[in-house]
């Protein structure tokens, strides 16, 4: 009977931990407020099956809580304020579909390895899969970055999260390209001083990644550039958006996954 009640506290503990990453994350940066991830792309556009396979659904007791990014068969790489609360046996990945609500192809968590520096900063997990997926039409991994982008570039995001500010979350899969990389210099002279792994996203009101699509992908000429982590001003704002910068935790990245070299 200890047992059990032992097991019920914690099923009700990780439903709670779940529920608090649908809310948004709180932190201060040279007196901005810029609140973590939601669930949504803000003014995206629906996708077509197969346009994005290298896209997850990280999900808890199968329930979708953040994107994520297939990086090979057997790891996805999320931002770590997803899973770092969270026993790895609660955690699954779903892939190969655009549809929250069909099942795809799954696979529960093996490891669950954060950045070992996390705190706000150093917004990154690797996900180790118990079943490498097979790869097919709907089902790829993504290169990593191992340069910066060029400022000024366009970058598209993807996910399921929120599609307006406080809305309901999107079961089909949704994207914006109306996203573009900001230099370090400039993105400091809008929100302050931030840490170098952060890379900035400028877009236009009403724009930009939500609640549920934290932890998905920012992508550069089909290569991961960044992982969403948070958002300035409330999102849709016009305030830039904050991505963890791929190519700075590259090292991390390679001694914890295995994956391909490829340049911007």
């Amino acid at each position: 009977m200890e047992f059990q009640n032992f097991y019920i506290k914690l099923f009700v503990l990780v439903c709670l931990v779940a529920e608090s990453i649908q809310g948004s994350r709180q932190r201060i940066v040279s007196g901005s407020s810029l609140q973590g991830p939601t669930p949504r792309i803000v003014g995206g556009t629906q996708a077509a099956v197969g346009q994005f396979p290298y896209q997850v659904s990280v999900r808890v007791n199968g329930k979708h809580i953040c994107g994520g990014a297939l990086v090979a068969q057997g790891f996805v790489v999320t931002a770590a304020h997803c899973v770092v609360s969270i026993p790895s046996s609660f955690l699954s990945v779903q892939a190969g579909t655009i549809d929250i609500n069909e099942t795809g192809v799954v696979s529960d968590i093996s490891k669950v390895t954060p950045h070992p520096d996390y705190y706000y900063d150093n917004d990154i997990a690797v996900l180790e899969l118990s079943t490498p997926f097979n790869y097919s039409d709907v089902v790829r991994p993504i290169p990593l970055a191992n340069i910066e982008a060029p400022a000024g570039e366009e970058v598209t995001i993807s996910g399921w999260g929120r599609t307006t500010n406080g809305g309901t979350p999107s079961q089909l899969l949704r994207y914006s390209r109306s996203l573009t990389i900001l230099s370090d210099k400039q993105c400091a002279r809008i929100a302050g001083p931030l840490n170098p792994g952060i890379q900035c996203l400028s877009k236009e009101k009403s724009n930009g990644f939500c609640d549920g699509d934290d932890g998905g992908p920012a992508v550069h000429k089909g290569v991961l550039i960044g992982i969403a982590s948070y958002y300035s001003d409330g999102c849709g704002s016009a305030s830039p958006d904050g991505y963890t910068k791929i190519s700075y935790y590259r090292e991390w990245l390679d001694e914890n996954t295995v994956t391909p070299t490829v340049p911007v």
